[in-house]
């Protein structure tokens, strides 16, 4: 398999998907949101959008199968070797709210490990790839995750899940055990995007509950080729089949927030 062939097709794949979300943006119909769980939404803007990425992809490598959040195609079955993992519009609430950022996302893996990697932030025109093996590239350029060792320097992001009965107990507790004792917290709406802000050093660490594959698949594949770590709270890799849990760092402060994840329960 020609990884960096299949790789450039879809950087170029995941821009044409940009360039549409961004025309939608200037004429959307905030009426015609649908709502797939308190708090959690779907456009039209997002089902179109994966409709027009699915279709390439089948030409692109006609034996994979799919993973996608909307749903538009029959999912994965156990007899698939390679199977993509989309997510087409991730940010939709940002989306709707015309809130940066929000991204266009697609995986390659196989059913041992991920093999490409590809999100393009439609808002800033940030490409961000990597094939396995190969580095991870934003806009063509090398990127690395951060150097820093210093918790108290760290800048955090957290991400809240829309489930927050279940889950404000944890973020409150981890929010207020972080807030004074690191450079920052923030939050974006993209668990893509800030996976990739880890990749790129722009960020230290990144944390959320209750996410799903085709939130943290193609960012995870960029972190790990810039040298990052990702895990779920506990320390291990579980995460690619529920990804119920994600916690990604610069490697360097990755022990530490495991010990801050413990404190942090209910």
């Amino acid at each position: 398999m020609d990884l960096q062939h299949i790789l450039s097709e879809v950087k170029a794949l995941a821009v044409e998907a940009g360039t549409f979300i961004a025309e939608q943006r200037n004429t959307f119909d905030a009426s015609r949101v649908e709502l797939k769980q308190s708090h959690d939404y779907v456009s039209y803007v997002d089902k179109g959008c994966e409709q027009m990425i699915v279709k390439r992809l089948k030409e692109i490598l006609p034996e994979a199968g799919f993973i996608t959040e909307e749903k538009t195609v029959e999912q994965v079955d156990e007899k698939t070797n390679y199977f993509w993992v989309v997510d087409p519009l991730d940010g939709t609430t940002n989306f709707i709210h015309n809130l940066a950022p929000y991204c266009v996302c697609i995986a390659l893996r196989s059913k041992a490990e991920l093999l490409i990697g590809v999100v393009y932030e439609v808002t800033c025109n940030e490409l961000y790839s990597a094939a396995k093996g190969q580095g991870a590239f934003l806009n063509g350029k090398p990127i690395h995750v951060s150097s820093l060792t210093d918790f108290d320097q760290a800048l955090v992001m957290i991400g809240y899940p829309y489930n927050a009965d279940a889950w404000r107990p944890f973020c409150l507790n981890l929010t207020g055990q972080l807030y004074g004792h690191c450079a920052s917290i923030r939050s974006s709406g993209s668990a893509e995007a800030e996976l990739c802000y880890v990749a790129a050093g722009k960020i230290d660490v990144y944390v959320e509950s209750f996410i799903q594959p085709w939130d943290v698949a193609a960012g995870a594949c960029i972190l790990l080729e810039a040298g990052g770590r990702i895990s779920d709270y506990e320390g291990g890799d579980t995460l690619w089949e529920s990804g119920r849990q994600v916690m990604a760092t610069n490697g360097w402060l990755h022990e530490r927030m495991l010990q801050e994840m413990q404190k942090a329960k209910p």
